[in-house]
């Protein structure tokens, strides 16, 4: 069903929800200069956060049933961004984890969206930026508070506290100056960092 952006809410919180279907369709789409799409990048995220999981517990984490998970784990092994290593706990099964090309890849369309989350609020003052971000916090608790999830849903949140520093986009001032870019490099000081970070979400 496509939705009609030229609708009008008759609600405040019709309007909420409406503006939320158009940003998360848009999110979810392949933006340009993404190099792996939304469900692709899911799947390296939980990875990027959990560390070598096996294919039970990735379908677990992202909430999918293990063939799904397997379809989306095949894909991503031939464009070389996971790989798959013998469980040490289990010599009959797999564990899958990300390669540093993975890593970097996922880096890369996580730092694309938060460009194009900063694009959208150019021109905002600051104080608009810090009273959107208290706001949809707020909503989001509230979201969290009033729904069931499985205690394997927390480590997202964590997670992402632990590597978005990683991922901070450049201003576009900068961006126009600086063509490199010593994360998307993979930095070693920073990843490192991340990589102790993450750890403590486990």
């Amino acid at each position: 069903m496509q939705v009609n952006d030229a609708y009008a809410p008759q609600t405040p919180i019709e309007g909420v929800m409406h503006a939320f279907t158009r940003i998360g369709r848009r999110l979810k789409a392949k933006q340009p200069g993404d190099t792996i799409d939304h469900s692709a990048h899911v799947v390296l995220f939980a990875l990027r956060c959990n560390g070598a999981l096996r294919l039970s517990d990735l379908a677990a984490r992202l909430e999918l049933d293990a063939s799904t998970a397997s379809r989306h784990v095949r894909s991503l092994e031939q464009l070389g961004l996971v790989r798959r290593s013998p469980d040490p706990d289990d010599g009959r099964a797999f564990r899958v984890e990300l390669t540093e090309q993975g890593i970097e890849q996922w880096e890369a369309s996580a730092r694309h969206r938060m460009e194009l989350l900063s694009a959208a609020m150019e021109g905002w003052s600051e104080e608009d930026v810090q009273t959107f971000e208290r706001l949809m916090t707020r909503f989001a608790d509230g979201v969290t508070a009033n729904t069931e999830a499985p205690s394997s849903a927390a480590w997202a949140d964590k997670g992402w506290a632990a590597v978005a520093p990683r991922l901070q986009p450049s201003t576009p001032a900068e961006r126009s100056t600086d063509t490199t870019d010593s994360t998307a490099d993979g930095d070693p000081a920073s990843r490192e960092n991340t990589d102790k970070n993450l750890e403590s979400t486990r």
